[in-house]
């Protein structure tokens, strides 16, 4: 015996239409505030939910990670002239945080990973500098703060053009 299978209908079926499709078998799974309403009303709720969802997924793609810095440096508060680069890598540990250069590009990256029962953390960050043509990579120096910011610098020769803008040390009280 051979079976042939014939769609009964055809369209795009992708993620959400699948989610669209099962809301009839989930309506009676959600909370009190969804039971009370009628069933159009419900499915155009969660219609807009799906697609405020989809919506805030595409903002996850952050596009290039070439970094683009204006202004790259800096006058420090004895007046040497320095690049001065800062990441937040605040959601990493030390351990999960590398700085390299390839060619002339700055590379910061920083990936982790989490796993428990039920539940799987997954992060990553990835900046990308072209070094200007005075800057000796070989001089970069890296320091991360207790907070998590780290500051990626080197030297520039005098001839670099640098604001007049001093960095401010901080007291603690």
């Amino acid at each position: 015996m051979s079976w042939n299978i014939v769609p009964l209908f055809k369209r795009d079926f992708g993620f959400f239409d699948r989610q669209r499709d099962l809301f009839s078998d989930w309506v009676k799974e959600f909370d009190d505030e969804w039971k009370s309403m009628d069933f159009e009303s419900s499915r155009t709720r969660f219609d807009r939910e799906l697609e405020r969802i989809k919506k805030d997924l595409f903002k996850l793609d952050t596009g290039s990670s070439m970094l683009k810095v204006e202004r790259p440096f800096i006058t420090d508060p004895i007046g040497n002239k320095k690049l001065s680069l800062r990441f937040d890598c605040s959601q990493f540990k030390p351990e999960e945080i590398s700085v390299k250069t390839m060619d002339k590009r700055l590379c910061v990256h920083a990936k982790h990973t989490e796993e428990s029962p039920g539940k799987k953390v997954y992060r990553e960050f990835t900046r990308e500098y072209t070094l200007p043509n005075n800057i000796d990579a070989l001089r970069l120096t890296s320091t991360l703060s207790k907070d998590g910011v780290l500051q990626v610098e080197a030297p520039a020769p005098p001839s670099v053009e640098a604001p007049r803008e001093f960095l401010i040390p901080i007291e603690k009280l």
